[in-house]
């Protein structure tokens, strides 16, 4: 095998399966392809060579001490939200599910802290919390489904990142397993210490590279009982920059300060409806302010306004109660679903700029389409108005040519449009396999040769996530794969999922089985195989499909929109009438 990793011979996947047991063992092709599935670019090259879904600190110390004699890769894995291509296997190897190590371990009030395994959701956790009164104040896009442990290793942050911070000012305290077996603990579960260098901060937002992560102690902080929302749009992008800039002036920290550009307006009022339809069309700023005490709130609130309404918008809307509140947030959070339905393939990059650059830099992005020549390409951007950037591209990944200029444009946007301005790769989605061609424009040679040796420091070997930038400079196979669907008539065959993996939490057959074949997305990503030649109809997929019970949660779930339970009922139909197995 190439890069100097070793094959996966039959004596040792049974190995492996001594050690997490016949039902946390999978080796099958079928279940082994959803997993190359993810928010990015499909590789058809990139499947992994096992799967595995061990459940304790000792079966993942015993598959590393094995992996790291015999080379083999590993790589750790949640829900596979990543919007980089974090999970992804480009050097094949064992993926670590890790979703079954789903428990919460503590919830202790009285010194602030709770202790998870990573394969907890981000959303679970809150809603355990909140009813104490209390929450864990990180909140990506991807919240209903993200793991914790996936958030420590992106260091995530979300919409409330501005006033409440990221991941990593909420860990008190990590156990990691190292690729030669160790399990270390790395922190305290108090509140306060500097009784050792930082270690554990290494580890969060190493993307999996340095070790695997298998406990997690977290402060959390009271939930705010009283928060004001207004939804502002203006004509001009420097007005709208204006006001974010003169808010700082005011030295109020909103809780809630977002931003969408006017095509991300037009899609969301053409998705939503009703009075979002009477809305002129410009660039969107959602402002809130949220505290314990009811007259602080309205206080800040109105300064806030005050400064915002001297910059001339052309629209503003107050949230007078929960209702209305729900309304207007719900204009940014249907940003997803309704852009999804523009074109066949949605991506989601993150960068993050200085607010001062704004206006400047969301011209360029917009401009970006015309500068590179893409004929179909549509690019929109959302952003935390910190200055991080969620430039979103729209294209139909099954065309040759779209598939060539989204290329371009991520080019452009790194190279010629953040890397010049002094901006940053990503603010809270990782390196993944996607942006490590541009790490060392960031940080030069220097620093990512630093960051090389400490991941030989913990991985000698590098067997952890091979592929990721950060300590690892392996030559990537570029993005190749270009198809036509067969037939555009055929309603089975518009499967235009996002792979964003909104639908697994609640699916009654993946929370049975915990494996992504058994999820809605894993089953279209096995449509998509069945499609194209990549898979055969066999006696497993009909079992996959037939595991489904058409409850259709997953479809309401979906921001894509797709007709899960017509497509999953429909292929059991195929599956039925050729029943070639």
């Amino acid at each position: 095998m190439s890069h100097g990793y070793s094959e996966l011979n039959p004596d040792l996947k049974e190995e492996f399966k001594q050690i997490v047991g016949e039902t946390n063992f999978y080796d099958e092709f079928e279940i082994r392809w959803t997993y190359a599935f993810g928010g990015t670019l499909f590789e058809r090259d990139w499947i992994p060579d096992l799967i595995l879904t061990p459940e304790t600190d000792n079966q993942i110390s015993e598959i590393l001490i094995l992996a790291d004699k015999e080379l083999i890769t590993i790589i750790p894995r949640g829900n596979g939200t990543s919007l980089s291509g974090g999970p992804m296997t480009p050097f094949g190897g064992i993926v670590l599910d890790l979703t079954k190590m789903n428990k919460i371990l503590k919830i202790d009030i009285e010194n602030n802290l709770v202790v998870v395994q990573p394969g907890v959701i981000c959303d679970d956790l809150n809603d355990k919390l909140k009813k104490l009164g209390y929450f864990f104040p990180p909140d990506p896009g991807s919240s209903s489904v993200a793991t914790l442990g996936g958030m420590v290793a992106n260091n995530a942050g979300g919409i409330q990142a501005f006033k409440y911070g990221v991941t990593k000012n909420y860990v008190l305290f990590l156990d990691i397993v190292l690729p030669n077996g160790k399990i270390l603990h790395l922190g305290t579960d108090v509140l306060k210490s500097v009784s050792s260098y930082n270690l554990k901060d290494l580890i969060i937002g190493s993307e999996g590279t340095l070790g695997v992560i298998t406990k997690i102690g977290l402060r959390i902080r009271p939930y705010p009982k009283f928060r004001k929302l207004a939804l502002f749009i203006f004509d001009d992008i420097k007005k709208l920059k204006n006001a974010a800039i003169e808010l700082r002036s005011t030295r109020i920290v909103p809780n809630l300060l977002e931003f969408m550009d006017k095509v991300i307006l037009k899609a969301v009022t053409d998705y939503l409806g009703g009075e979002f339809l009477e809305f002129p069309n410009g660039y969107v700023l959602l402002a809130e302010v949220d505290g314990n005490s009811e007259d602080e709130v309205e206080n800040d609130f109105n300064l806030m306004f005050e400064k915002i309404m001297t910059n001339n918008p052309i629209l503003h809307r107050i949230a007078s109660n929960e209702k209305e509140r729900e309304r207007l947030i719900l204009a940014r959070k249907a940003n997803l679903p309704a852009l999804s339905r523009l074109m066949p393939t949605t991506c989601v990059e993150d960068c993050t700029i200085k607010i001062t650059q704004f206006d400047s830099i969301i011209k360029k992005i917009e401009d970006l389409p015309k500068k590179i020549g893409a004929k179909n390409l549509i690019v929109a951007t959302i952003c935390h108005m910190e200055g991080n950037l969620h430039p979103t591209f729209m294209f139909n990944e099954n065309n040759p040519e779209d598939v060539e200029d989204f290329k371009k444009a991520i080019d452009f946007l790194y190279k010629k449009i953040i890397i010049p301005s002094g901006g940053t790769l990503t603010g809270e989605h990782g390196i993944g396999k996607i942006k490590t061609p541009y790490l060392e424009l960031e940080h030069g040679s220097e620093v990512v040769d630093l960051m090389n040796n400490i991941k030989k420091l913990f991985d000698p070997h590098q067997i952890l996530n091979p592929g990721i930038g950060k300590g690892d400079q392996r030559k990537l196979s570029s993005i190749k794969i270009s198809r036509k669907l067969k037939n555009q008539e055929d309603k089975i065959l518009e499967l235009r999922c996002m792979r964003c993996g909104f639908c697994i939490n609640l699916c009654p057959s993946r929370m049975n089985y915990f494996i992504e074949a058994y999820s809605p997305r894993g089953r279209l990503s096995i449509l998509n195989g069945l499609v194209y030649g990549d898979l055969k109809p066999n006696r497993l997929i009909n079992d996959i499909f037939h595991a489904c019970t058409l409850c259709g949660l997953c479809k309401e779930l979906c921001p894509s929109g797709v007709d899960t339970c017509y497509i999953f009922e429909k292929a059991r139909e195929i599956l039925h009438k050729r029943r070639e197995f």
